[in-house]
């Protein structure tokens, strides 16, 4: 992070760290509204009823077809409680809901060694222990590093009192793991002993090097460190760098030594091929060089911020452009980069995913309790509707008596199967302490990111952020809360856009099925027939259709017209 809340009057300065073109990106704003139901509760039918409505061969198909998948999506839409819904002043029951939460770590769940308190509260209201029973998925994206995923979610999951998967974690580096196929030989700069060699080694790095393994070739390249006992034990003995090629230097967690870091950085990066010992005339025969983040400072349980990994890349870009005349050229991961915002993105719709199948019943067809299932899976991993248990669901009385008239317009099989597809979360809250890197990152790249600036970090109360959040409270409990109330207000009213008063008789329409996939020849043919005989009303071909999915299937009557 570069420095924040400066003066008014002090004079423009343009930080290195801010030339990566981020403050002129515009978010991405989304063409279609994602709904505020919840994702128990919406269940997918609407991108099955959508994937109708667009094929071009729904006219061609017979009726036979298409009426399974019409009366299977309007069974799944009654047994999700989104056909026919009532009114309602608190919706209250256990789902999943269509939002999600990022948090960053330091100075938002821990402040140094310490666990913030209002945290474990803020987790267990996502886990579902609210008044409205509805759990969040979240994840944690975080700038600090220097250890393994798993670690770090084990210590949170003792510090929150629930369980953390290695699945929601993002650290700085975690993204550099894709960096794998591209370099043979990389030195792993920060951390404490083999800590980050092993971390790139997991992530399937060959030959991994650190600074440390270079001050045992040659204590010479920073004459004033000795190395200590503790530091000779993690120390390889058998490389000689002035025959071995560094192709890639990756700062994963901060520096412990500044000195002899950056000493040995600045000499690869001037470097004939990333060879120590040689020196290129035209400075650009160096590696490449990866920062993990660019917080410029951090939170710590001292009462001052401290300097940070952000600091280390201006330092040596300072260095680097001193000696040749050249602006230092790296790659950065980490808030707010827009690489570590795709990747957030990624880990997020796949934790939304494994809550949501959670929560939904999903067995094989070839297990024995395949009936209590309400997805199928097939032998290739395809999922669909358990259509047998969507007929014996939760209908409404007069709909229980019209079971015999559903069977007849055909079942669901494996061929007509509706695959359920997961929407994009209908808003992602980003809660952090630190404007430049948090706030900065939640609001350029999405304009569905929903920026929440806490008190407990680095932002200084008083002060005036550069990067403004869209919201501002105390710690991370007021920020749950707040976001809590504010989708259930959401949810609350698109649910009772389309939802029948408990008094009134209900209202509904008719929509014949047979009708509604033929082609307009067909249809006209049909007629001519019927009005030939005596006009009788096929109960079979019937079945009552609220409001809400007749306004969609008449959008689709003159589909191939």
């Amino acid at each position: 992070m570069t420095q924040d809340n400066q003066s008014s009057t002090s004079p423009q300065h343009q930080s290195y760290l801010n030339n990566d073109g981020i403050d002129e990106l515009t978010p991405a704003v989304r063409k279609h509204r994602v709904s505020s139901l919840s994702l128990s509760d919406l269940n997918q039918w609407q991108n099955g009823l959508t994937k109708l409505s667009s094929s071009t061969s729904l006219s061609k198909q017979g009726s036979h077809a298409n009426l399974k998948k019409v009366d299977s999506l309007a069974k799944l839409s009654r047994n999700s409680s989104i056909i026919r819904r009532k009114k309602k002043s608190v919706v209250d029951h256990p789902r999943v809901a269509s939002y999600a939460f990022c948090f960053d770590i330091d100075g938002v769940i821990l402040r140094g060694p310490n666990t913030i308190p209002e945290a474990v509260e803020a987790i267990r209201l996502l886990n579902g222990e609210n008044k409205y029973n509805i759990k969040v998925p979240s994840i944690f994206v975080t700038n600090g590093g220097g250890k393994p995923e798993s670690q770090r979610a084990e210590d949170l999951s003792k510090r929150l009192e629930t369980e953390i998967r290695i699945d929601q974690i993002i650290q700085g580096h975690t993204p550099m793991r894709d960096l794998v196929p591209l370099y043979k030989n990389v030195l792993v700069v920060g951390g404490i002993g083999n800590v980050c060699r092993n971390v790139a080694e997991s992530y399937g790095f060959k030959n991994v090097y650190t600074p440390l393994d270079i001050l045992k070739w040659n204590p010479a390249v920073s004459p004033y460190h000795d190395l200590t006992e503790e530091e000779l034990i993690c120390c390889k003995t058998d490389v000689d760098f002035s025959k071995t090629p560094i192709d890639a230097i990756m700062v994963f967690a901060d520096s412990r030594n500044w000195a002899a870091d950056q000493q040995i950085i600045l000499e690869l990066l001037l470097s004939k091929n990333g060879v120590m010992g040689t020196e290129s005339k035209t400075y650009n025969e160096g590696p490449e060089i990866y920062f993990a983040h660019s917080d410029f400072i951090w939170a710590t349980n001292y009462k001052l911020s401290r300097y940070g990994m952000g600091a280390l890349q201006v330092s040596i870009a300072a260095l680097y452009k001193e000696h040749t005349g050249h602006e230092l050229k790296v790659h950065r991961f980490g808030k707010p980069q827009v690489g570590t915002f795709k990747f957030a993105n990624k880990v997020l719709s796949k934790w939304r995913k494994g809550m949501l199948d959670e929560h939904l019943k999903k067995l094989s067809i070839n297990d024995p309790n395949a009936s209590e299932a309400d997805i199928l899976i097939n032998d290739e991993g395809e999922e669909f509707i358990n259509q047998a248990k969507l007929e014996s669901g939760n209908y409404s009385e007069d709909e229980e008596d019209d079971e015999t008239a559903a069977d007849k317009l055909g079942e669901l099989s494996l061929q007509d199967k509706i695959t359920l597809q997961l929407p994009p979360a209908s808003t992602v809250y980003f809660v952090g302490d630190t404007p430049e890197s948090d706030i900065r990152f939640a609001n350029s790249h999405d304009d569905s990111w929903f920026s929440i600036l806490v008190k407990t970090g680095v932002y200084q109360e008083g002060t005036v952020p550069k990067y403004k959040p869209k919201h501002l409270c105390d710690n991370v409990l007021e920020a749950v809360k707040f976001a809590i109330e504010r989708e259930h207000a959401m949810e609350l009213a698109e649910w009772n856009e389309t939802a029948e008063d408990e008094t009134p008789a209900r209202v509904s329409s008719k929509i014949n099925f047979s009708d509604f996939v033929m082609t307009p020849s067909e249809k006209k043919a049909e007629e001519d027939k019927q009005r030939a005989k005596t006009q009788v009303v096929d109960e079979l071909e019937e079945l009552e259709v609220p409001d809400m999915l007749n306004a969609q299937l008449d959008k689709l009557r003159n589909v191939g017209a």
